[in-house]
Parts: structure tokens; sequence; C-alpha cells
């Protein structure tokens, strides 16, 4: 009986904290970015398991005074996410572009 009760929790230990990681990856992750029309910049902010971000994000742009082209925003979970920031990133690191990280901005509430 002893045994059986180890192994259930052996089995339980192995199995929650794959749930836990599976719960994180089907986090959706909003991604917006924006380029600078002027200034040779690329702007771009990020956030998880939030509402729709994107108007806040442009906002944030505009009282920046920041001209800026049409904001794109992407919203998907998180491994999808990351892999698609990881290929954009690469794409604007071998650019001329400077890469500013915005969210800890954007996520304001103007």
């Amino acid at each position: 009986m002893i045994r059986l009760v180890i192994r259930l929790i052996m089995i339980a230990a192995l199995i929650v904290p794959n749930l836990a990681v599976a719960d994180v990856a089907q986090t959706p992750v909003q991604f917006c970015w924006a380029m600078g029309k002027f200034d040779h910049t690329i702007y771009f902010a990020e956030v998880g398991n939030r509402e729709d971000r994107q108007a806040s994000f442009d906002t944030l742009l505009e009282i920046s005074g920041i001209d800026h082209h049409a904001v794109k925003c992407t919203t998907s979970d998180s491994e999808t996410h990351r892999l698609a920031r990881a290929q954009l990133m690469k794409g604007w690191l071998e650019s001329e572009f400077e890469i500013v990280n915005t969210t800890f901005l954007s996520d304001l509430d103007y």
C-alpha cells in the first residue's frame, strides 16, 4: 500500500510541472511594432495574457512625438511568439535600424 502511494506521488510530481508548462505555452502574447518614419528605428512592445494593447502602443508613440508608420501587432501562444520574435529580431539586427523596446512604457494606460 505504501509503495502504491509513493508511486502515485511520483507520477503526480512528474505530471504537474508538465501541465504548468503546457498552460504557460498557451498564454496569449501580443507583440506590436512600428517603424519610425524619419529616425530609422523600430519600436516594439510585447505583453502576455492581457487585453489588446495596440491602441496603447500607438498612443505612446504619438505622445512621445514619434512619427511612425502603421503599428503592426500579432497575438499568438507563447511558443509561436518566441519563434516569430526571434525571427523578426534577427532581421532587424541585420538591418540599419535601431531597435527600441518600449514594453514598459506601452503597458501604461493612456
